[in-house]
């Protein structure tokens, strides 16, 4: 081989390993360093989604060159709108969404709840109410509501969320707002009109990819294979006065968004259009759970009822013996732990005096019974009657005790005034408890423990009532015997009474027995 040729060959090997060197180098440092330029790669990856866009059966919706939106991706839209527009009509006009919620419920109760639930009717209890005791009643009921909950087996359970859940996103597909979209392409779009389908414009992508966003978030739900979609539309056939799609078209709505969202069409159009390369939809639901709330909330209805016939019974027995006592139940010993006070901390959502009303009563039946009548009866009796110390000592130190309790309930009601230390504490702090929780904690804290305060001198005097109303009963049986056996001088206790001993003696064990029944409609 010639000299020449040999050296020209090993030189154009060195060139040849030196640019395959170079090459190698070069694309090494820009894969090293391609993200020192984000822009350049940023247009270079939407290069790659207009690319892949272009080859997706969809390509003739969007325009990447110009970022333009076509008109086939209007009429798609106008398509789809056209097929759901009754079903939005109809959800338009009933935006009840418990309306709804109880029609898939009733559509799946047993044949027994139906009939069960009519028991739980507010009316029907309120008319219960007057032919049975209350703790009957809520017996019964609570029997009832047992019964019509056990219904609710997982099989039942699970067909009527499922129900739901097909019904949610049904609804949130055809409550997407097509007209608002669709008027972008052409203003002279009428809501709801279909008689010809209008001339769509192209327009700027940017003005279309929010609702883009929204409806890829609503659409591919629909795409969920595990939706009962042929039950959903048994139940429109069964509750629903007329049709408003038909199942067959609402199949061909899911064939075409499902092939949509397997192209990532729309996905690739808000990329480009966006500027956001990895953007993803993220399928959004508002369905929540139907069947646990539903329970609760009759049950708390059944139970609210309950309580305001119990409450109503028990402020009618409260107003019944009260006027048996003191000829009415509209009067006012107390000046500051009163129920009008509570009108100022409701406004604040403060607690209120809950022992305001029962504390009224016992001051005025400590003023006007027990210094009273008790009071002479006592003078007399206690005092002066010869009878077993061992039997006579619980009565007068109960006696002892309300009087005690009278003056303790006077000072503890002037406590609350406005110069009082606790009510000038309230009066001080009212104004701050709306930006002062500090202020809030400390008022509920007073009430609480006025509270607390009036319920120990309920309890309390109820107790000295109950000993002295023993008693009285026992004096009364001796009083009537031919041989007392507990005062050996009730002959001369008579000179001492301006009325017979008998009656007032009754009289007296008649007003605490009742008093003491009114205490215990509070202390229950």
């Amino acid at each position: 081989m010639d000299v020449g040729n040999i050296k020209a060959e090993k030189e154009a090997e060195k060139k040849a390993a030196e640019g395959e060197k170079q090459s190698f180098f070069q694309s090494l440092f820009a894969n090293l360093f391609k993200s020192s330029n984000p822009e350049a790669e940023k247009k270079r990856r939407l290069k790659a989604i207009a690319k892949t866009f272009s080859k997706t059966k969809f390509h003739s919706f969007y325009k990447p060159s110009s970022i333009e939106v076509m008109p086939p991706f209007a009429k798609l839209f106008y398509d789809i709108y056209k097929l759901i527009s009754p079903a939005q009509l109809q959800f338009k006009s009933n935006q009840n969404p418990n309306l709804y919620k109880a029609q898939v419920i009733n559509y799946s109760l047993s044949e027994k709840q139906v009939e069960l639930l009519e028991h739980f009717d507010q009316q029907q209890i309120i008319e219960a109410s007057r032919q049975i005791p209350l703790q009957q009643l809520t017996t019964k009921i609570e029997e009832e509501f047992m019964a019509f909950s056990s219904e609710f087996d997982n099989d039942r359970m699970n067909r009527t969320e499922n129900l739901y859940k097909a019904f949610s996103t049904f609804q949130d597909f055809c409550c997407f707002d097509y007209y608002v979209l669709l008027k972008k392409f052409t203003s002279a779009i009428q809501e709801f009109n279909f008689t010809a389908t209008p001339n769509f414009e192209k327009i700027n992508g940017e003005y279309i990819t929010d609702d883009l966003k929204d409806f890829c978030a609503v659409a591919y739900s629909i795409t969920d294979e595990t939706l009962i979609w042929n039950e959903l539309f048994a139940f429109f056939k069964a509750t629903q006065s007329s049709e408003t799609v038909s199942l067959g078209n609402w199949k061909k709505i899911i064939a075409k968004i499902k092939s949509i969202q397997q192209s990532e069409a729309f996905e690739l159009m808000i990329r480009h259009i966006s500027g956001n390369t990895d953007y993803i939809t993220q399928p959004q639901s508002h369905y929540t759970s139907l069947i646990e709330p539903y329970v609760d909330k009759i049950r708390e209805e059944v139970y609210s009822t309950l309580s305001k016939i119990g409450s109503q019974q028990k402020e009618n027995k409260a107003n019944q013996i009260c006027t048996q006592i003191f000829g009415s139940a509209d009067f006012q010993t107390l000046h500051f732990y009163v129920t009008a006070a509570n009108d100022a901390f409701l406004k604040k959502e403060l607690s209120t005096y809950i022992y305001a009303e029962p504390l009224n009563y016992l001051k005025a039946f400590l003023l006007e019974y027990v210094k009273k009548d008790i009071r002479e009866f006592y003078d007399v009796v206690v005092v002066r009657g010869q009878w077993d110390a061992s039997l006579a000592n619980p009565m007068s130190n109960a006696y002892q005790e309300l009087l005690k309790i009278s003056d303790e309930i006077t000072t503890f009601d002037n406590d609350l005034s406005e110069e009082g230390g606790s009510g000038l504490k309230i009066k001080t702090l009212l104004p701050k408890t709306a930006h002062d929780p500090g202020a809030e904690n400390i008022i509920n804290r007073v009430i609480s423990d006025a509270n607390d305060q009036a319920r120990g001198y309920l309890i309390t005097s109820s107790q000295d009532l109950v000993t002295i109303g023993k008693t009285l009963k026992l004096l009364i049986e001796d009083h009537g015997k031919q041989k007392p056996e507990v005062v050996q001088n009730w002959r001369e206790l008579e000179r001492f009474l301006d009325h017979p001993m008998k009656e007032f003696s009754v009289g007296i064990y008649k007003k605490i027995y009742l008093f003491v029944q009114l205490m215990q409609q509070y202390l229950a």
